[in-house]
């Protein structure tokens, strides 16, 4: 096994410069940790104990307090591995990188952390695996107690086993899976907006270059819908919303809970086959499914005694 030891800290050129040399060996260090195009701003990365090159595996490992950077994003563990390829054109090309123990991916707004760590750039998927594993953003906490997925192309997080999506107005939704649906948001501040009467027609998007490190939940991008299966619990700071099965829309704060579900309120309990509750202003309904009849729905209403200087009716 032939291995090289790279400086502790090394700054990598722009992302598709590491073609091959005339000898046929890669010519400085290959894309780390990701990405196939050429457009990205440079790699720093930062190891405490070195970074070992191993050509006959096609791998590079980066190890003590490892942190991979790229522009406005990082990861951080104690080991950082990368696994590139020699396509037949030439060069190197990262298509799977490895972290282990002590996992953060940091953005200028989100943060995930864990004790492992894979992204498999091909497929645009990372897992997270672990103790304690986290994603955080500006509006919602996700933790889960198995895995913790992101997919780039779906932007599509999954949360197996007690999984958790927390917001920051106090919502919860609990259950052994939760799959958080994300949506582009572009926001323009006000002061840039064009007036009517001088927009122009939009531009083409440009696809956005590669990047080092997992497009995790960029800052343009908001929570659009939650799915949750087994043994879910919704929860507002008045309400405890219990069922099989929910989906949770987040722009109208609404959630559809099916399968003996359960409402709670206070000393207050009321049962039925699917439940409709407004997350914001706590207004539901309550019901059974076609051809059930009205039976189903059932309720304990408990009535609050008055106080001392109440007045009688």
């Amino acid at each position: 096994m032939r291995r090289r030891l790279i400086p502790a800290a090394v700054v990598l050129a722009l992302l598709g410069s590491s073609a091959a040399s005339q000898d046929g060996q890669p010519r400085g260090a290959p894309q780390f940790p990701g990405g196939t195009g050429g457009d990205g701003p440079p790699i720093e990365i930062v190891a405490r104990d070195g970074i070992e090159w191993d050509r006959e595996q096609q791998l590079y490992i980066a190890r003590g307090a490892a942190k991979v950077t790229q522009g406005d994003k990082s990861v951080e563990a104690d080991t950082l591995t990368a696994y590139y390829r020699q396509p037949q054109g030439g060069g190197t090309q990262v298509y799977r990188y490895a972290a282990v123990g002590g996992v953060r991916i940091s953005t200028p707004t989100q943060r995930a952390v864990g004790d492992n760590g894979v992204y498999d750039i091909d497929s645009g998927v990372f897992v997270l695996t672990g103790k304690a594993m986290k994603i955080t953003t500006p509006e919602q906490e996700i933790t889960a107690r198995d895995s913790l997925e992101y997919w780039e192309q779906k932007k599509l997080a999954v949360a197996r086993g007690k999984a958790l999506v927390s917001t920051s107005d106090g919502k919860r939704i609990a259950a052994e899976t939760l799959a958080a649906y994300f949506e582009n948001t572009p926001e323009v501040p006000a002061r840039d907006k064009p007036r009517r009467s001088d927009a122009a027609p939009a531009a083409a998007a440009k696809p956005a270059p590669a990047s080092g490190a997992p497009d995790l939940l960029a800052a343009n991008q908001k929570l659009d819908r939650v799915e949750a299966f087994g043994g879910v619990i919704v929860t507002t700071p008045t309400e405890i919303a219990q069922g099989e099965k929910a989906v949770y829309n987040a722009k109208t704060g609404v959630a559809l809970l099916t399968g003996n579900v359960k409402l709670t309120r206070g000393r207050n309990q009321a049962n039925g086959d699917f439940l409709e509750i407004n997350l914001n202003n706590g207004l539901y309904k309550l019901g059974c499914r076609p051809g059930t009849g009205t039976t189903c729905v059932r309720g304990l209403f408990v009535p609050e005694k008055q106080g001392a200087g109440s007045p009688r009716r």
